[in-house]
């Protein structure tokens, strides 16, 4: 009998749905007959199925708890067991991530085995800080005096074709050539390739996509100077290596990194855009929780003790009527552009505030006030501590916390930058700034950020939303453990690149006059 409602009461567990389908025809269609049937076989059937399922679950993380790796499906290993596995085959765990750490204990012997290769420095690179990572080393940037007499190395070994004319000008093309003036008649760059049996081919991941490219005419002017597209010679730096400096040296290996997009991933899909309430943006009959959304306008608090949760949204406004030392809103590991609380208490741990953050009274935790902190609360001060003030805070409103010793700090942050191109007497100058609120990499501490700040929070990590990311973490992790493979007196520097971003153009042919 067909279903009078046209919907089917179905069991919603895996179980249950298999036990319902082995039932025979006849009893399904008895259990939604008539209006009044609503089901009950298939109820009792998800009742059973539940039980089978948990028994199901409970069986496939035992399984995968006996392999601490990152399957591409399926269960992983629960992180609280990888230090057993690690102290068993002696690894030390450095990595801030679960899948790093997974990474560092499933290839430790590979990695032993191949110490001081670069292809396991880069393995270790990209496994530590679970992103891509493209390695130079720096003696092959050094500018070296030619030889007579010195073997080099024939064009077609680096994919190139052999010189024609033997002429200074057809040898300044040679690309195994150490010369240190560009040619100028070429431009070198990445290019993307199909052939991954080129002898200069490399793989790298752009994103989420997986791109075959290579280093097209090395001899000549860069595209985009340094940055991993860039192999010209320079003279050696001999500056202390930081993420701007002391590059060129023959002791250094260059990691060039993805900077961070931050909450504004180009694939972000969970974004609301415009003025929204609270209220319309959580689902019903559930608490006052938002996670992981973002909103591109004003967002109005509506309803009491709200709570965010890594979310993203460019004004906060919370104006319902409270008591001062009520709690009217949480937020943890949240970007804000501007939030205003008019009444009640404010609690904040893990945010960043680009702008204006006005409460009556607030209680901050780790967070990273970037602009300025207005305070308009009268009898009970407000509780800040290891976090970022501005110079013109009002002191006299705020108890700021020490413990052993001062916890917060005036330092100026440093932010991610976007480049741009600014008139100028009718010309187009470039230049960089800050990436606004809804870019990529907005409030992502740039590596030129202070110490106090990058590193200034209770647990040692980076003020502001981006703590539960672990971006400075994890840099300095993969520092860490490359003291442990790379070989004596050799020295790693992390350099962001945001080319890294961006796919490679592919190969360019051209096409003569008589079609040739």
């Amino acid at each position: 009998m067909a279903d009078p409602t046209g919907t089917r009461q179905r069991p919603q567990t895996r179980a249950g749905a298999q036990l319902y389908g082995l039932l025979p025809a006849v009893y399904r269609d008895r259990d939604n007959a008539s209006p009044e049937d609503t089901g009950d076989l298939a109820k009792f059937l998800d009742a059973a199925g539940l039980l089978l399922d948990q028994i199901r679950a409970t069986l496939d993380q035992r399984l995968a708890d006996a392999f601490p790796d990152n399957p591409p499906q399926g269960e992983a290993c629960q992180s609280w067991l990888l230090p057993y596995f690690a102290q068993s085959l002696d690894v030390r765990l450095v990595s801030p991530e679960a899948d790093g750490q997974r990474d560092e204990v499933a290839y430790a012997v590979r990695w032993r085995q191949r110490k001081g290769t670069l292809a396991v420095v880069e393995q270790i690179a990209q496994a530590v800080s679970q992103t891509e990572v493209e390695i130079q080393e720096g003696w092959r940037r050094v500018a070296m005096t030619a030889r007579i007499g010195t073997p080099v190395l024939p064009a077609v070994a680096f994919g190139e074709p052999d010189v024609a004319p033997r002429t200074p000008a057809g040898f300044a093309a040679q690309p195994g050539l150490p010369a240190v003036t560009v040619d100028m008649r070429q431009t070198s760059g990445a290019m993307r390739i199909d052939d991954r049996s080129h002898p200069m081919a490399r793989i790298s991941r752009f994103g989420d996509q997986t791109v075959v490219w290579r280093q097209a005419h090395p001899r000549g002017a860069p595209c985009r100077p340094n940055s991993y597209q860039d192999v010209s010679l320079r003279t050696p730096d001999m500056r202390t290596a930081s993420w701007r400096e002391g590059h060129m040296h023959p002791r250094r290996i260059l990691l060039y990194v993805p900077p961070w997009h931050g909450f504004f991933d180009p694939d972000w899909a969970n974004r609301a855009v415009g003025d929204v309430q609270l209220s319309d943006l959580l689902p019903p009959d559930q608490p006052p929780v938002l996670e992981d959304v973002i909103v591109d306008g004003t967002l109005t608090v509506d309803v009491d003790d709200a709570v965010l949760r890594r979310c993203a949204v460019r004004e906060l406004v919370v104006a319902r009527a409270a008591a001062e030392e009520t709690r009217v809103i949480t937020a943890e590991d949240c970007l804000f552009q501007r939030v205003r609380v008019k009444h009640g208490t404010a609690q904040l741990v893990y945010c960043t505030v680009l702008e204006i953050a006005a409460f009556e009274r607030v209680n901050a935790s780790d967070c990273l006030f970037a602009g300025r902190l207005i305070i308009v609360g009268s009898d009970r001060q407000s509780c800040i501590r290891y976090s970022r003030i501005p110079p013109d805070a009002p002191l006299g409103k705020l108890r700021l916390y020490a413990g052993s010793g001062e916890t917060n700090t005036r330092d100026l942050p440093v932010f991610n930058q976007t480049p741009v191109c600014e008139s100028r007497d009718d010309r187009r100058v470039p230049g960089w700034e800050p990436s606004r609120f809804g870019q990529s990499g907005c409030g992502v501490l740039h590596p030129a950020t202070p110490a106090s700040i990058a590193r200034g929070a209770e647990d040692g990590g980076e003020m502001g939303a981006y703590h539960h990311r672990h971006h400075r973490l994890r840099e300095d992790a993969v520092l860490e453990k490359l003291h442990d493979y790379l070989p004596v007196g050799l020295e790693a520097v992390v350099i962001p690149d945001a080319h890294l971003h961006q796919i490679p153009p592919g190969e360019t042919i051209i096409v003569d006059e008589d079609g040739s």
